[in-house]
């Protein structure tokens, strides 16, 4: 998948953990904890074609999310471990939007040898074009910036006293049905068909079954965000 398909997991997964956490440090860190295995591989794979070969090889593998998860435990102190584990599930759950069943030598790294696969052509140029011209992620994108905006109460990242309490709940409430529709149209697409659809032209079939469960999950996480909201430690005051 792209790249922000995978910010808008790291966002939910962000959210799930602010409910157990009351951390909301738990949002951006799992954010870019989805992202860390691209911007890592993907530069590696550019610096050392000769030795990695591709772009999801070290941080595409389960063993870096086994090894993250032992530094976890062992040396982060309790009341900081739900964020660490929060980067190692937001890095899984990359790998697995990726369908890293599919390279069984990088993803079980170094169980059956060596990382193996290849770049794409003009990488930079072709992913920057994959990625504009597919609304489905210009959708994932308006979903992690809703979530932001909702989670640190609108004003707090961008200044929109314009906005008044009913309209920012229409618009979150309208988003959220944009992606339960959404959901349900790629997960039956999906399901139907081997190609792309009209939002997402350039995934195949398990990436739309994805993409549209990604849809239904984000509306379900957000609604219950928005209705119920996490629990506040004593003493703080929420807006």
């Amino acid at each position: 998948m792209f790249i922000f398909a995978h910010v808008f997991a790291g966002a939910l997964l962000g959210l799930v953990l602010w409910h157990l956490t009351n951390d909301r440090r738990a949002i951006p860190v799992c954010i870019v904890a989805s992202v860390i295995p691209d911007l890592i591989d993907k530069s590696l794979g550019l610096l050392f074609p000769a030795v990695l070969g591709g772009g999801r090889t070290v941080f595409h593998s389960l063993g870096l999310v086994v090894l993250l998860l032992l530094v976890t435990f062992l040396f982060v102190r309790s009341s900081e471990r739900l964020l660490g584990i929060g980067v190692a599930g937001a890095i899984l759950l990359h790998q697995v939007l990726d369908e890293m069943w599919h390279e069984p030598s990088n993803w079980f790294y170094p169980l059956l040898g060596p990382f193996q696969g290849s770049m794409i052509p003009d990488y930079i140029r072709n992913y920057f074009w994959f990625e504009i011209t597919n609304p489905g992620e210009w959708m994932f994108m308006i979903g992690t910036v809703v979530i932001l905006l909702q989670s640190y109460h609108w004003g707090a990242l961008i200044p929109v006293p314009f906005l008044s309490g009913r309209v920012k709940t229409g618009v979150y409430t309208f988003i959220v049905v944009v992606f339960g529709v959404m959901g349900f149209y790629l997960v039956a697409e999906g399901l139907t068909s081997p190609t792309g659809t009209l939002i997402t032209p350039f995934y195949t079939q398990i990436p739309n079954v994805m993409a549209g469960l990604l849809a239904l999950i984000g509306a379900v996480i957000m609604s219950v965000e928005k209705y119920e909201g996490p629990h506040q430690p004593a003493g703080e005051v929420v807006e």
